[in-house]
């Protein structure tokens, strides 16, 4: 909250030089406000040119309402998660870094409850080790930089809905209840930036074909039978599609960064983000294809307010009811409001209108596995964050809804975070899963919508 306080304060008080308004318009989940001071070439031989930081946490959740999925009661403590972040950054020449991180994590609810889980949910939520961020950093010339290895590329201006950022798969084990900045799963690629005055260009190749994780199969979250009549068991099984140095994924970006305002283009050829199915029953498989995108996006600032847009066409998207390739036209529009003290109000509406659209996308027609798509697509997010006590509280209201009348169901979270110490946090927070007034269409958010619940976290942050 604070460095978004800071940004707006700086627009509206200051004439700033483009050059240093590089990354104070890029989006605001990326801003990093850094105060560096002079040091004496002593001090500067004394710093260590390795540093480790990381982050010990507790989560836990209670489930108010009770729902059962494939014999499994969640309602009540279903989440006593311990993990464990390290980072690891190297500076190993003047200009060139290294950064290593990763993260792991045991719930415990899993061995306490006496609970006949499948094996698909344990795997899912019982454990975790992985890689995140991995890469070297650099200047190759004055104006042009090298990033080579595991990382995040954010794209477009939108803080909750996702159009032109399509760069990096989101972990939707546990839909809604954590924002997408925390979502984006880091992915293996080369990354050039040329800078020339306001406009910075990227060339991306990306090596690693990673994908979305999904939540587990017959899950709390996933709970197949419900959504897909006569669903067979094992479910059909989704294939990750094989990295490969021959036949890299793409990504270019134009970014213009100018005073009080800022735009940027796209253009890329990456995995979708959903699955759509692929041969015949019952030797068919779930497969993710590859998708061109082609976007722009654009901030302007007017005193205390922050509007944005978005517009990005998909091509050779795939579906489940139909052999048929479609193309989309996703479109977004939003403001944030800074006005009112230690408050910030954000409001974006996005559509996404399917182009050739067959009535059969819409509904239950073709045996289990319907695309339940509608010719447009409308989400609104609404998102008030007001911080209290010289920002160590601060307390978030997030409703994310779907439809044209919002007839479609989505979440409404609220929590509450408080700094206890200088490195800890704790959390305090519900969600509301909403069902949709018309349960045919939208059945993945009716079959959810008992999912509600309370949930806590602490975190130690060194």
């Amino acid at each position: 909250m604070l460095r978004r306080l800071l940004l707006f304060t700086l627009l509206v008080t200051s004439h700033i030089d483009a050059n240093e308004m590089s990354d104070d318009l890029a989006g605001f989940d990326d801003i990093e406000v850094v105060d560096t001071p002079q040091m004496s070439s002593e001090t500067q031989e004394t710093l260590s040119p390795l540093t480790l930081s990381g982050q010990l946490k507790f989560k836990t959740s209670y489930g108010y309402k009770e729902h059962q999925v494939d014999g499994v009661e969640y309602s009540g403590f279903n989440q006593a998660q311990s993990s464990l972040y390290l980072q690891i950054d190297y500076k190993f020449a003047p200009n060139w870094s290294l950064r290593a991180s990763g993260n792991t994590f045991y719930d415990a609810v899993y061995s306490l409850h006496d609970k006949p889980y499948n094996q698909d949910v344990l795997d899912t939520y019982e454990t975790q080790l992985r890689f995140d961020d991995v890469y070297i950093q650099g200047e190759l010339t004055q104006n042009l930089d090298l990033k080579l290895g595991r990382q995040i590329v954010v794209w477009g201006k939108s803080d909750s809905i996702r159009i032109t950022d399509v760069i990096n798969p989101l972990d939707n084990r546990l839909p809604a209840i954590t924002d997408i900045k925390n979502l984006r799963l880091s992915t293996s690629m080369a990354k050039l930036d040329y800078y020339s005055g306001a406009w910075n260009l990227s060339a991306m190749a990306i090596f690693e074909s990673r994908i979305f994780l999904e939540p587990a199969v017959r899950g709390e979250f996933f709970p197949v039978d419900a959504i897909f009549p006569n669903a067979p068991d094992p479910f059909i099984e989704l294939n990750e599609p094989k990295s490969s140095l021959e036949t890299p994924q793409y990504a270019f970006a134009a970014n213009g960064i100018f005073s009080g305002w800022d735009i940027s283009f796209y253009g890329a050829h990456v995995y979708d983000s959903r699955w759509h199915l692929k041969g015949s029953l019952p030797n068919a498989t779930r497969e993710v294809s590859k998708i061109y995108m082609f976007g722009s996006a654009f901030n302007i600032v007017y005193e205390s307010w922050l509007f944005k847009s978005e517009i990005a066409y998909l091509d050779s998207l795939k579906y489940n009811s139909t052999a048929n390739e479609k193309a989309r036209l996703d479109a977004l529009i939003g403001f944030d409001y800074n006005g009112f003290k230690d408050t910030l109000i954000s409001v974006e509406v996005a559509n996404r209108h399917l182009f050739s659209y067959e009535e059969q996308m819409s509904g239950f027609t073709m045996g289990f596995v319907p695309d339940y798509t509608q010719e447009d697509e409308v989400q609104t997010a609404i998102r008030v964050n007001r911080s209290f006590s010289n920002d160590t509280i601060d307390v978030t209201i997030l409703a994310n809804l779907l439809g044209h009348h919002w007839q479609y169901g989505g979440f409404i979270r609220a929590s509450l975070e408080y700094e206890l110490f200088d490195s800890t946090l704790v959390e305090f927070g519900a969600i509301d899963y909403l069902k949709p007034a018309i349960v045919e269409e939208k059945p993945f958010s009716d079959s959810i919508s008992n999912n509600d619940r309370i949930f806590a976290e602490i975190s130690y942050s060194f």
